[in-house]
């Protein structure tokens, strides 16, 4: 049964979805179908991507991936969780991100998890860094 604030941090998370520029559908599917498959789940933080709808919600055994356009919920278990942080600020050299931060599962390619923060500009990355932040700190909660 999920706590008080567990409850409060779901309904956090669905009133960020209910915000984001999603078809009538994809948030309808979220506010209704998902929210009745998390129905006493304890929650304890989420990530949204604004662009696309999809959310990663921490519980605490592991993770739900929620991806809207495909209707798919996922769970990943803590233990097949990994964190990856590469930092490039230094090398002027390297193409791609500045700064990137990737929660990944070990999983079968069609069901694995790859959740990125990629920052191209300086000023993206101290968000990055606190988002590293919350993860490492729930994957080393014992």
């Amino acid at each position: 049964m999920a706590s008080v604030e567990g409850i409060e941090r779901l309904q956090s998370f669905l009133d960020e979805v209910a915000d984001l520029d999603l078809t009538p559908e994809d948030r309808e599917w979220v506010q209704v179908d998902v929210a009745t498959m998390l129905d006493g789940s304890e929650v304890l933080m989420h990530e949204v991507q604004p662009l696309t709808g999809a959310a990663l919600l921490f519980l605490p055994l592991g993770v739900v991936l929620v991806e809207p356009t495909t209707r798919s919920v996922r769970q990943f278990p803590r233990t097949l969780l990994h964190l990856f942080i590469d930092d490039q600020r230094i090398n002027t050299l390297a193409e791609g991100p500045l700064f990137r931060v990737e929660l990944f599962s070990i999983s079968p390619v069609d069901e694995q998890l790859c959740w990125l923060f990629e920052c191209y500009l300086e000023e993206e990355v101290p968000a990055a860094q606190a988002a590293a932040a919350r993860w490492m700190r729930w994957l080393n909660d014992v």
